[in-house]
């Protein structure tokens, strides 16, 4: 049909249309325009002529594969032009201006108001300049004056092609922009919440524009507190690990807590520069302590049940979502004093007393109180008396723990001191031990890194500990041979009227020191052993020879026989011939 109606063309069409030289494009206009084909495929054309042969020509001689184009639709006029348009939706619309039904403009009018993009192409005579204005309201791509030259139709489709191109770009980099935004989204809310927690941002006008920007569940006014969150010992729970691994880690805690807020709805947690600092952010009836405890609870026991996480929680006051950086840092404040009350903990600043707690350590009588304990502590170890070690140790500690207005690392320092003092002592007094070195290291390191005062406190007793046991164990050795050495001087000698004295000065020590390790060492005293020594000899003498009592009084030391016999019935129970008499029996 359409080739029909070419051969039914002039002599002078034919030339014309026959001439066209395709040119090939330059690679850039090459690129571009395949981008865009391999896009949103080839762009769709609807024609709208009255005139049958100008339908037909403009079908059969425009290059449209070449262009990107595909014709998908003709039309005799403009009702058929329009219905055709809004059932196709085609890109490119090229139509007569003049029509029956509607005209071209008035076409392109509708097509404007409907809200479709479709690129309207007017052809009009060149009589028709009042168009040429109009075409301009209905913001019309392209004008084309009759007679047709194909020329002028190929170079007007390609500026339409090139403005649909330019627009199809823009739009994907907008929408390739508006994506960024929204991947970034959780960036830069978290930025301004970091911002907040810092300082006041702005009017209340201002703030709730943020708010609802950022999609956060607040008001600017109302009442909301800030609380802080650690994990416990997360130095330990990231050691080794990649970047990579703990960005993962502290993205799946912080998950889980959010997922705690949103089950309650009662605010949102965020992350700051800080590592290991979770920020929750509680508004509405959760500003009240109760219902507070219970949105911990809540998170503690699903990370316990996560990786068996452990976590400790400051509270800030109740303030109004303008005043947010000051219940941050009264949060921050409060999370510190999870020193003092160790892991797991849930203090709330409002708790924490402001008395000078610290006092009786900043005047005479403290600082005095504190050194005795350190004297008493190093004497104690010296002597290997743990269980005085101990008791020792844990009224230094007390001492320590309601010492609040001390800094924490003054306080690690003091500990720290003591088992440096302690270390030293053994190593110029008895010199190195391996068991005591490695303790000591590893002491030392657990020390700097604990994050509680409960946690220093067992290190430095098993430090401490450690040297009572090395003191211990060489006294012990020491006063095992001490007290051989008494008993053999008893042995041998108890048949004369023995003292404390005479054995003090055969062993070169005090009496109060010998009898001191003797009894710790044996249970009893060194009289009691000597009583015990001459009782058992007089035993052995009673039941196997036939000296009489007086006679064995004599042997064993005693001036007075009738002293002898009441000395051996308080410790039998019965006189010396009772005893005899009862052994002959037997």
């Amino acid at each position: 049909m359409c080739t029909d109606g070419f051969n039914m063309l002039s002599a002078k069409t034919m030339v014309f249309v026959t001439g066209i030289i395709r040119r090939t494009e330059s690679p850039l206009k090459l690129r571009f325009r395949q981008a865009i084909t391999w896009g949103i495929t080839m762009l769709t054309v609807i024609l709208a002529d009255d005139d049958y042969l100008v339908k037909e020509i403009l079908c059969d001689t425009i290059p449209w594969s070449e262009l990107g184009m595909e014709v998908i639709g003709l039309a005799e006029n403009g009702q058929e032009a329009l219905e055709l348009c809004m059932e196709r939706q085609p890109d490119i619309l090229v139509t007569d201006i003049k029509m029956p039904f509607y005209n071209g403009l008035e076409v392109a009018n509708q097509l404007m108001e409907s809200g479709m993009r479709t690129k309207t192409v007017l052809i009009s005579g060149v009589q028709d300049f009042n168009y040429a204005r109009l075409a301009l309201n209905v913001q019309a791509a392209g004008y084309i004056l009759k007679p047709i030259q194909l020329k002028e139709v190929v170079s007007v489709l390609k500026k339409v092609r090139d403005a649909i191109e330019m627009e199809f770009q823009r739009e994907q980099v907008l929408k390739r922009l508006e994506q960024q935004l929204e991947e970034n989204m959780a960036l830069m809310r978290d930025k301004f919440l970091n911002q907040l927690m810092m300082e006041q941002v702005g009017s209340d006008e201002e703030l709730q524009e943020r708010l609802d920007y950022f999609r956060l569940p607040f008001q600017a006014g109302q009442d909301m507190v800030v609380a802080v969150a650690e994990i416990d010992e997360y130095d330990l729970k990231v050691k080794n690990k990649g970047v990579e691994r703990v960005h993962f880690f502290n993205f799946s805690i912080k998950n889980l807590i959010e997922q705690v807020l949103d089950n309650y709805q009662a605010g949102i947690c965020f992350t700051t520069a800080r590592e290991n600092e979770f920020v929750i952010l509680l508004s509405g009836d959760y500003c009240h302590e109760m219902r507070m405890a219970q949105i911990f609870e809540s998170i503690e026991q699903l990370l316990l049940e996560f990786d068996g996480i452990t976590i400790s929680i400051g509270v800030g006051h109740c303030v109004s979502m303008e005043a947010a950086s000051l219940s941050y840092n009264r949060a921050c404040n409060a999370i510190g004093y999870k020193f003092y009350t160790g892991n797991g903990s849930i203090i709330h600043i409002n708790d924490i007393a402001d008395s000078n707690a610290m006092g009786t350590l900043n005047d005479m009588n403290g600082s005095a109180k504190l050194g005795e304990l350190q004297k008493l502590l190093l004497d104690e170890i010296k002597m290997g008396n743990k269980p005085r070690v101990k008791q020792a140790l844990e009224q230094y500690g007390m001492l320590l723990t309601g010492a609040t207005q001390l800094s924490q690392d003054y306080i690690r320092g003091l500990f720290l001191e003591l088992i440096i003092t302690a270390y030293r002592e053994i190593c110029e007094t008895e010199g190195e031990s391996a068991e005591v070195t490695a303790n000591y290291s590893t002491s030392m390191e657990s020390i700097m890194r604990d994050e509680t005062l409960t946690d220093i406190k067992k290190h430095v007793s098993a430090m401490l500990l450690c040297i009572a046991d090395y003191y211990g164990a060489k006294y012990n050795k020491k006063h095992h041979v001490l007290v051989e050495r008494i008993k053999n001087y008893v042995n041998q000698n108890y048949m004369d009227n023995i003292s404390l004295a005479d054995i003090a000065n055969e062993i070169y020590m005090s009496t109060s020191y010998l009898c001191a390790v003797f009894k710790r060492e044996t249970g009893e005293t060194i009289n009691e052993y000597i009583i015990e020594t001459k009782m058992g000899s007089a035993k052995k003498l009673l039941k196997n020879t036939k000296m009489k009592v007086h006679e064995i009084a004599e042997h064993l030391g005693y001036e007075n026989a009738h002293y002898f016999s009441y000395s051996f019935k308080k410790y039998a129970g019965e006189t010396p011939q009772q005893y005899r008499n009862k052994q002959q029996l037997g």
